[in-house]
């Protein structure tokens, strides 16, 4: 084979993520937190692309009983491709996914809730139920929803 080269997956991002894994009310819950900048429009779908590849090795590796996306560190503006982020587990759990919280902050709000609610929509993100503004809130949320009470 001609012209190898020798590539990473960090090439595709100048995301950077971290995870953290605890147990709440005996359920294993896996934390993936990005941060950095995310590229406007389709500058962003390699940066999903990691996002949801790095996510989902991180499921492989402790498989956890929930997700939740940690954001509040990511500078968004725009980009579909940010969804395929939130389908990590579809894969793994076809006929139903893992339970998953999304954590936004001020450098993504806006964005995910356009992206999820439409670009016209007046509504606010707390209207899309798995999306919260920090961790002990999105922890009670996956309590709620392994109880059966979402």
């Amino acid at each position: 084979m001609k012209n190898l080269k020798k590539v990473e997956l960090s090439q595709l991002s100048d995301i950077q993520v971290d995870y953290y894994f605890g147990v709440s009310e005996e359920i294993e819950i896996l934390v993936i937190k990005y941060s950095g900048k995310y590229g406007f429009g389709s500058a962003g779908n390699t940066d999903a692309i990691y996002m949801n590849v790095m996510g989902k090795a991180a499921m492989e590796a402790w498989d956890p009983d929930a997700i939740i996306i940690d954001l509040q560190d990511i500078n968004y503006e725009w980009g579909d491709m940010l969804e395929y982020v939130f389908n990590i587990s579809a894969d793994k759990y076809p006929n139903e996914a893992l339970p998953l919280a999304v954590i936004v902050g001020t450098g993504c709000e806006k964005a995910v809730r356009t992206l999820l609610l439409g670009i016209d929509s007046k509504e606010p993100i707390d209207k899309i139920g798995w999306i919260f503004k920090d961790l002990e809130t999105a922890c009670k949320y996956i309590n709620k929803k392994f109880e059966g009470n979402l």
